[in-house]
């Protein structure tokens, strides 16, 4: 899909194949995909890693691309040298079960690092939906390093903060009991029906639920009605989100949200996350952003922004695929990337 919306819009495509160097990894080699321009070396420049959504389990989209090079348009035109965008392309459930993908984003970023010398201060990670988790769970890693997964090329506290972090309708817990679940259940674009059964392609007999009976080859034949009623699985701390934006086998102590996030000024520069009004995700998005917005106000100067605007489950996307006019929301984080970039 890539290389064939690059054609039919004039931009070129410089994909790569980053080989995991990891002792004793099994996991597949994820891609890269430079928009429209790709470093012949080692860069100063600003560098935009965007991790696309669709629950873990559906590809780059015909929203994806055009939505962020839209939204750094303005920042292209006033950032001089202008900054790089980098589409990560990881490998999709059940193919690849929890933590794969992260695994896999965390060999992406150490590339940049080591091929092209991307330092942490030039790094904003953007991500909507799953990868908007997968940009938590980064934040998550520089703050907590867990020893089962590889480790970053950047030392929080040590190594300068991420330039930012933009997280679209980020899914931050795997648990669907918030009220929003019930509230927007008929409204939103993405039912609890489908969250569920991506969820459960993504972790079912992974190392986080290796109990669970549900077969995720299996779990994509089965029809919706049955993931109406469906209990979420028995995991330690999956409201809390585990699993989604931090690694299991930590104390109920140490996985409190606001103990969690603390020093999240030494990792990120700035945040921005986005929620819709109208989208099952909203409250868990909500809680987390409050949360972060806690723990910065002790060890600031990190800045989190919080937007909540009446839509849907990551809309922005929804609007480029179909060729919507961009928004208010459009507009607000264009001009953020402006800010964040230009610093």
């Amino acid at each position: 899909m890539v290389r064939s919306w690059g054609k039919k819009n004039r931009t070129p495509i410089y994909s790569e194949e980053v080989v995991i160097a990891e002792p004793g990894s099994d996991d597949p080699n994820p891609w890269i995909h430079w928009i429209g321009e790709c470093p012949r070396g080692p860069t100063t420049r600003k560098v935009v890693l965007y991790i696309h959504g669709g629950g873990f389990v559906l590809p780059l989209s015909e929203g994806h691309l055009p939505m962020m090079t839209s939204l750094l348009r303005e920042a292209k035109q006033e950032i001089k040298p202008p900054p790089l965008l980098v589409a990560a392309e990881y490998t999709l459930a059940p193919y690849g079960q929890y933590p794969t993908q992260l695994r896999q984003c965390i060999s992406i970023i150490r590339y940049l690092h080591q091929r092209y010398g991307v330092d942490s201060s030039n790094l904003l990670i953007a991500g909507d939906s799953c990868g908007g988790a997968l940009g938590l769970s980064i934040l998550s890693q520089l703050l907590h390093p867990s020893p089962t997964l590889p480790l970053l090329p950047y030392t929080s506290g040590v190594s300068k903060p991420l330039a930012g972090l933009l997280l679209i309708s980020p899914w931050t817990s795997f648990s669907t009991s918030a009220g929003s679940y019930n509230e927007n259940a008929g409204k939103d674009t993405l039912p609890p029906d489908i969250i569920r059964r991506f969820r459960d392609t993504y972790i079912s007999r992974s190392s986080l639920a290796p109990g669970s009976e549900a077969d995720p080859l299996k779990v994509s034949s089965t029809t919706g009605p049955w993931y109406r009623s469906t209990p979420d699985p028995l995991v330690t701390g999956l409201k809390e989100g585990v699993g989604a934006i931090r690694p299991p086998g930590y104390s109920q102590q140490e996985t409190q949200q606001e103990r969690w996030w603390a020093n999240t000024s030494a990792a990120a520069r700035r945040i921005l996350i986005t929620a819709g009004q109208h989208e099952c995700f909203r409250d868990d998005v909500v809680e987390t952003a409050e949360q972060l917005k806690k723990a910065c106000q002790h060890d600031s100067p990190a800045e989190v922004k919080l937007i909540v605007d009446e839509s849907f489950h990551a809309v922005i996307v929804s609007d480029y695929a179909f060729g919507a006019a961009p928004g208010d929301l459009a507009a607000k984080i264009s001009g953020w990337l402006v800010e964040v970039l230009k610093a």
